[in-house]
């Protein structure tokens, strides 16, 4: 399925997205040489990089390639696309949050991807792919809690982000800012759960006005010494903290909100090939390396993300931890709530929040 019925169906989620499996040795040899060639990836740092590198960067040096990675998160790596325009392209593959992909594939900044070359995406949904993209990675995003200080206070395990604004929990939040991606996720499902949509956010911004807020994280680092510190008892923000902090022995849960009659909020990141990338055969083997089943289920397992290709989730599902943490059935994953962003107005929720905040 490669052809785009209208802007609205791409914007919509395209025609499928899901996950792709690491290129194993058969594949490997029938895919393309690429020597000389350096692949220039946009994606985030942090240790992410060095991630890709080990379990799909090392794939493309088995073709006599190389990887070189740009950390920078997705709305600064559009930035850079759109102050080389009418220049070279400065990379090849890039990292795209839910937020900015519209933005990116509005600007004119994406090359189409021959799906042919993509035959991981046999593994993914209907709606995890098409023309323009392929689904990466997801986060499930949500509440941290210390249980220990819940306990102790008599807070009941909050069930909903409106349980938030527990008299006890004043001044002890951690709140996600605006400038993360996960921000519009809470807001959105704030606004969803209060009878509001992407289109109407008052109900989530009233919300965000009510809660008396310890400080607002802009790296989750920052939130997590937060709690450490006893200055908050819970943050928003996504499960693979949760894995990391109880993998660190410290006694977390995680909720996944009620949103409606749904559970749990979705943030999905996204690959493209840039407009004019000279480098379109290594950047397909990438992209449909990142999606195999086995690259997926290690990025998992290092950072904390959740796998698009069900076969990896599927094997996370049999770690004790990952399966308390996270929904990782398809079923749980398909009653998550996904952002429609073609109904939201990113400008104006930015305005908004930071008035909200303000005042």
């Amino acid at each position: 399925m490669t052809k785009l019925v209208s802007r609205r169906d791409v914007l919509a989620g395209g025609a499928g997205l899901a996950a792709l499996p690491l290129v194993a040795a058969p594949a490997l040899a029938q895919s393309p040489r690429v020597d000389g060639v350096t692949l220039r990836i946009a994606t985030f740092g942090g240790g992410w990089e060095k991630a890709l590198h080990d379990f799909i960067g090392i794939e493309l040096e088995k073709l006599g390639g190389k990887d070189e990675y740009l950390p920078s998160p997705p709305r600064e790596s559009l930035a850079k696309l759109i102050a080389a325009r009418g220049r070279e392209a400065p990379v090849d593959v890039l990292e795209m949050a839910d937020n900015t992909w519209v933005d990116t594939f509005d600007g004119g900044f994406l090359q189409k991807i021959n799906l042919a070359n993509i035959p991981n995406k046999k593994d993914l949904e209907p709606h995890q792919y098409d023309e323009n993209k392929v689904a990466s990675w997801n986060t499930q995003e949500g509440l941290l809690y210390n249980i220990d200080k819940f306990k102790e206070n008599g807070i009941p395990v909050p069930e909903r982000y409106s349980d938030l604004t527990h008299p006890k929990l004043a001044g002890k939040i951690s709140m996600i800012d605006i400038s993360q991606a996960g921000s519009t996720q809470f807001l959105v499902g704030a606004s969803l759960d209060a009878g509001g949509s992407e289109s109407n956010l008052e109900p989530g911004l009233k919300l965000l006005k009510q809660l008396n807020v310890h400080k607002f994280w802009k790296l989750g680092a920052e939130a997590l010494t937060q709690m450490q510190a006893g200055d908050s008892w819970v943050a928003v923000m996504h499960a693979g903290f949760a894995v990391q902090t109880r993998r660190n022995g410290l006694n977390y849960g995680f909720v996944h909100p009620k949103v409606g009659a749904k559970r749990g909020m979705l943030k999905e990141g996204w690959l493209g090939i840039v407009k004019g990338s000279k480098n379109a055969a290594a950047a397909e083997f990438f992209l449909n390396a990142y999606v195999d089943a086995e690259a997926q289920e290690k990025l998992a397992l290092r950072r904390g993300i959740v796998p698009v290709n069900p076969t990896a989730r599927a094997n996370l599902a049999k770690d004790p931890l990952l399966k308390d943490i996270l929904l990782l059935s398809r079923e749980d994953v398909n009653n998550m709530v996904r952002v429609d962003f073609t109904k939201l107005d990113l400008a104006a929720m930015n305005d908004k929040w930071t008035r909200a905040v303000a005042n």
